[in-house]
């Protein structure tokens, strides 16, 4: 598990100037798995920093995607979704409970594409379908 100290460390490293907002959200992401919205981060920590503003939850994860600590992940319903994991791997999205699931994948930049001279900068899979646990229930 992550602590307040190692968000503050990566922002630094990454060359963010560190701030109580950015540590706050960033740690927070670090700690919640969950792929959640601006809005999901912003109620789940107001409580805990009223001066938090939900504007500043929109700076701050934006920041942390330019700076390539955080992805965006955008779901079928158009929602940005926030996720720490920054390393290669795909995303599961159900379509019965809306969970986003995180997906290991092997990935190589030679079978994906075939444009000679491009210059990848970021590669996205995603599937679709129902979560293990919307699959097995059963319809009334």
């Amino acid at each position: 598990m992550h602590n307040t100290k190692d968000a503050g460390d990566r922002l630094r490293e990454a060359g963010i100037r560190v701030t109580t907002p950015r540590v706050i959200i960033y740690d927070y992401l670090l700690k919640h798995r969950t792929h959640p919205t601006c809005d999901e981060i912003y109620t789940d920590i107001k409580a805990g920093n009223p001066s938090l503003s939900l504007a500043s939850v929109y700076n701050v994860t934006e920041k942390l995607v330019d700076h390539d600590l955080i992805i965006r992940i955008v779901s079928p319903d158009g929602e940005r979704h926030y996720d720490a994991v920054t390393k290669f791997h795909a995303h599961f999205f159900c379509g019965k409970c809306g969970k986003i699931f995180d997906v290991s994948c092997d990935h190589d930049t030679e079978q994906l594409i075939d444009l000679p001279g491009a210059v990848v900068n970021s590669i996205s899979v995603s599937a679709y379908g129902e979560c293990p646990e919307c699959a097995s229930e059963v319809d009334p």
